[in-house]
């Protein structure tokens, strides 16, 4: 069982050979783990900048005797069919996602598929090949440009810093296709210095403070499709998805946007076909201007919105502990940061309410659902 342990998490074995392994597991190993909640619709595998594999994050909700889980990876579906499959051979209710970056710093934009049936037969027909490889290529460009940014950025600090290939091996193991990647790799590489001359305290907040800053490591992406939230919103709606909004608080935190503004940009967003809100996530803490609880905030706001909209489909709310597995970050798949996740979010009844949601929208005027059963 050793061996299987090591073959489901290894990024130079295929997908084939970390399921077999994931069959042994499932038939020998008993769940010795827990968490808060019994799904969690936001974490992200080794295909972006998450450290284990699908099977292995799967693996791992098996072990916290979870019930459901969606990875989300970024602007890439790689590695849903491996999740699947082993959501099949433990037994876990595995919802096919994606989360795209978008032109607006605070916003990312989730695509939830919960009729697997109908996300294969879009997948096999290349539905989101062109935008895709697009996104990647883009990227591909963009991030090898910040990663020779980094001598000269850090130098100014007296930190003689790089990243490798040997690196990217050893830290990411399975290449670099996000700004995350980056991050993980600096705090494994560098985070000891970079504590203990407190230019950064964690791995998420270098993100914030020099991974994501035009004035340090971040380059702009340069390309040639439209990728503004609406865009992604009708793009998910079209491959037959359910578009959301995940973590909120960034829009506060990278946007400096108040309540007032985040109310209107779920509005705006709805208005263009929103489905979904990540109203609880590890982010959330007490909000400065209401003293409430986030979560129980944007809650109330979606909630709001329903009600001033009676003639849409309503919002839905989806929990996610954005649990990318990367040493030194602090988060468990199911829990969030120290186990502050609301379990009242995180209840296995929600996926069939969003299944029914899937058929709902099926009914609705759009020009998608081509890849229906």
């Amino acid at each position: 069982m050793k061996k299987s342990l090591a073959t489901i998490n290894d990024f130079r074995n295929s997908a084939a050979e970390r399921l077999e392994a994931a069959k042994i597991l499932a038939a020998e190993y008993r769940p010795d783990l827990d968490a808060v909640c019994e799904i969690d619709l936001h974490c992200h595998s080794f295909c972006s900048d998450g450290f284990n594999s699908p099977a292995n994050k799967v693996f791992e909700a098996f072990r916290r005797k979870m019930k459901a889980i969606a990875i989300c990876d970024h602007d890439l579906m790689d590695g849903q069919i491996e999740a699947i499959s082993a959501g099949r051979i433990f037994g876990i209710d595995v919802i096919p996602s994606v989360e795209f970056y978008t032109d607006r710093p605070g916003i990312e934009i989730i695509g939830h598929f919960p009729d697997t049936t109908a996300f294969i037969k879009m997948l096999e027909s290349g539905a989101p090949c062109e935008i895709v490889e697009n996104i990647r290529k883009s990227k591909k460009k963009q991030l090898s440009a910040m990663l020779s940014r980094i001598p000269q950025c850090f130098a100014k600090m007296g930190i003689k810093a790089e990243i490798t290939p040997e690196d990217i091996d050893i830290f990411v193991r399975n290449g670099i296709s996000t700004k995350g990647d980056i991050s993980a790799i600096m705090w494994q590489k560098y985070g000891c210095e970079l504590r203990k001359k407190d230019i950064a305290s964690d791995v998420k907040d270098f993100q914030a403070k020099y991974t994501t800053q035009d004035a340090m490591l971040n380059i702009p992406l340069e390309i040639n499709i439209d990728i503004s939230p609406e865009s992604f919103i009708d793009r998910i709606l079209e491959w037959g998805g359910l578009p959301g909004l995940p973590h909120p608080t960034e829009l506060r935190n990278k946007e400096k946007l108040g309540n007032c503004e985040l109310r209107k940009t779920i509005e705006d967003l709805g208005g263009k076909g929103l489905q979904t809100i990540e109203v609880d996530g590890w982010r959330n803490g007490i909000c400065p201007e209401t003293g409430m609880h986030q979560s129980l905030l944007f809650d109330q706001m979606r909630k709001e919105y329903n009600e001033r909209h009676p003639d849409r489909l309503p919002l839905l709310f989806t929990n996610g502990s954005d649990d990318h597995n990367q040493p030194g970050e602090g988060l468990e798949l199911g829990c969030g940061k120290n186990r502050n996740l609301l379990s009242e979010y995180g209840k296995h009844e929600n996926i069939a309410l969003l299944r029914k949601r899937i058929c709902e929208v099926r009914f609705k005027d759009r020009p998608s659902n081509k890849f229906s059963p």
